[in-house]
């Protein structure tokens, strides 16, 4: 349990995250829109309060004394929801200096108090009073809906009074929780209380869908717009970068039955958001005529089929019963021939296939094609940044010791010599802005497929990936 809370809340927050490198295309199309930068603003409020929240929880030796950073984290936290406020205003209202002064007061005069209830209190008084704050400002922000009737002029924006109302409730149910129940001296993460946590971890999720609307207004409001003012400043491509990295961030919650679900959940809720972006996709190609800007759109609905496929791997890897077939493994790899090929020579890298394995394997094809796929796109991403005029990534089967190997190398700049060793390990990565999850889920897949795999510590001449996966005897 010390693990998964804090898994779980990093792993909201980096959803979070992800909305809000999408918003910042948003804010370069609407330059002057001060609504879109106070919502841009409650994403990176919250992400960075969630997050430091979930650390200096993890890293406390008292939970019932709590810190003084876990006091700064929690005002951060609940300035994303003062943002929100401010976002709901500004969409028909300017923000006067007014209001400026007396919601940054709002927010000091929470602080303050936190810290004295964190002084003189409890880990419990510390949530009713961090609670029964945040119930305070959601009656607030509903009042702020109710008066300006936000849910007449979109439906995204009745999504969002929906889920603001829906976040409202579930904080009401999380007081009386907390009021209703003598849940004693709790001073480490093994004795929170279930029920509540379990309320807010929902009211996350749903704030996650708060955001999400809020995202589908704006985007609805650019497909009303110049269709060439669209192609040109809206970066698509962004948001499903980062919705890959989501997908895979998720993996990080599925260690337990708990977070398993959790996971499922939103990759069921993120089907929405990729299918509306590929019907949008599709009818701005039938809108336009130049081949260039339709050349892009066809690009991007096929990176949002990619995102789809993905979460459909998502499934499948966590699924209890996953279908497996015995396969011939250097065939499957000649079918992955035309995918790696094509991925190389658009980045100008060569690629190489050493296929000595007459060998069968039993895999599950979804799942080891992500694995695999994992290895490549690293390797293509590393010798993208390198200033080599011949770039080269090999593939190779073998067999050794009446097993299957499998090498996928390349002559890159190789790995950080500070994380070779934990390169497997959740969000650890060498590369900028990367959440380190895809090896993370590879390791994952080949373990399941009772198999092993590492980095070649000898290889010196970039970096070599080795797996091992067991021979079928009998195919």
């Amino acid at each position: 349990m010390n693990l998964i809370i804090p898994i779980i809340f990093i792993t909201i927050a980096i959803i979070q995250l992800g909305i809000f490198v999408n918003s910042i295309s948003l804010i370069k199309i609407y330059p002057n829109e001060k609504s879109i930068k106070y919502w841009a603003a409650s994403l990176l409020s919250g992400s960075i309060g969630i997050t430091c929240i979930a650390l200096g929880s993890a890293m406390l030796k008292s939970l019932a004394k709590g810190s003084l950073f876990l006091t700064f984290s929690n005002i951060i936290f609940f300035a994303s929801t003062i943002w929100l406020i401010f976002y709901s205003k500004s969409l028909k209202y300017k923000i006067s200096n007014k209001d400026i002064k007396l919601y940054s007061l709002t927010v000091i005069a929470y602080g303050i108090v936190f810290e004295v209830v964190r002084q003189n209190g409890n880990f419990i008084d510390r949530q009713l009073f961090a609670a029964s704050c945040s119930l305070l400002a959601y009656l607030v922000l509903l009042v702020e809906i109710k008066k300006q009737k936000l849910y007449e002029d979109s439906k995204y924006l009745k999504i969002f009074s929906a889920t603001t109302f829906i976040e409202f409730i579930l904080l009401l149910i999380r007081i009386l929780i907390l009021l209703n129940n003598d849940y004693g001296f709790i001073d480490s993460l093994n004795e929170i209380p279930i029920a509540p946590l379990a309320m807010l971890w929902l009211m996350l999720i749903v704030n996650i869908w708060s955001y999400i609307s809020i995202n589908g207004y704006w985007t609805e409001k650019i497909a009303s717009s110049s269709t060439a003012n669209l192609i040109e400043n809206t970066k698509i491509k962004i948001l499903l970068n980062e919705k890959y990295k989501l997908i895979n961030s998720l993996m990080s919650a599925n260690k337990t039955a708990v977070s398993g679900a959790l996971s499922a959940s939103i990759a069921h809720e993120l089907n929405q958001p990729l299918g509306a972006i590929k019907i949008n996709s599709q009818h701005l190609d039938l809108l336009l005529k130049n081949k260039k800007e339709k050349a892009l759109i066809k690009k991007i609905i096929q990176d949002n089929d990619r995102a789809a496929n993905i979460i459909a791997t998502l499934k499948s890897a966590f699924n209890s019963n996953p279908t497996y077939q015995i396969i011939k493994f250097d065939t499957f790899i000649e079918s992955l021939k035309p995918l790696f090929i094509q991925a190389a020579s658009e980045k100008q890298i060569s690629i190489k296939f050493s296929l000595n394995a007459s060998a069968s394997v039993s895999i599950n094809p979804d799942q080891l094609r992500q694995a695999l796929s994992n290895l490549f796109n690293n390797s293509v991403e590393a010798l993208s940044k390198t200033k080599k005029t011949s770039k080269l990534i090999l593939i190779k089967t073998s067999i050794n010791n009446n097993k299957l190997v499998c090498s996928i190398s390349d002559n890159g700049p190789g790995v950080n010599k500070k994380i070779k060793n934990k390169v497997f390990e959740l969000y650890e990565s060498s590369k900028d802005g990367n959440m380190g999850l895809g090896l993370w889920l590879t390791k994952y897949i080949i373990f399941n497929h009772k198999g092993a795999i590492g980095l070649n510590m000898k290889y010196l001449k970039g970096a070599e990936f080795l797996i091992e996966l067991p021979i079928t005897q009998n195919a």
